[in-house]
């Protein structure tokens, strides 16, 4: 019996503790302990704070924003180099593809660098403002992720 204690206080140890919504299906994570998005866009937490993506939309444009990054041990940009990133959204009845490119950090000139910010030129988000995105795949650092879920609204 008191085996059985302590593997339940070590399984309640290695427990998420801090309060994250989980969706493990597609490693999307909300955020729930105040992490706030730096740019002002939709913040996702990637594999139970891995990184966080944000998604933002260039003012006065189509342009949606990828930036990666950490917030621990400290706020910092998450390089990484893929050619593109491939996503799909349910935007209203319809599912539509996003290509994510990538950019320096201007976000506007492309690169072939390892960048924290990728760019997808959405020509149908003025007519659909919200909508469900899933990343199909996402490398980072060694690491493979799958199906990250968003949704993002676009703020007036």
């Amino acid at each position: 019996m008191k085996n059985f204690f302590s593997i339940l206080l070590l399984a309640a140890a290695l427990g998420c503790g801090d309060s994250h919504d989980h969706d493990h299906e597609g490693h999307n994570h909300g955020d729930a302990h105040g992490h706030q998005a730096p740019h002002g866009g939709v913040l996702v937490n990637v594999e139970n704070e891995f990184c966080h993506l944000e998604f933002v939309l260039e003012p006065g444009t189509t342009r949606l924003q990828m930036h990666a990054m950490r917030f621990h041990p400290r706020e910092a940009p998450v390089k990484f180099f893929m050619e593109k990133i491939e996503a799909t959204a349910n935007a209203g009845n319809e599912e539509k593809t996003i290509t994510f490119k990538p950019t320096k950090q201007d976000g506007v000139t492309a690169t072939d660098q390892p960048t924290s910010v990728y760019v997808a030129e959405i020509d149908w988000l003025n007519d659909t403002p919200t909508f469900t995105g899933t990343l199909t795949e996402l490398k980072i650092e060694g690491k493979t992720f799958t199906k990250i879920t968003f949704k993002f609204a676009k703020k007036e």
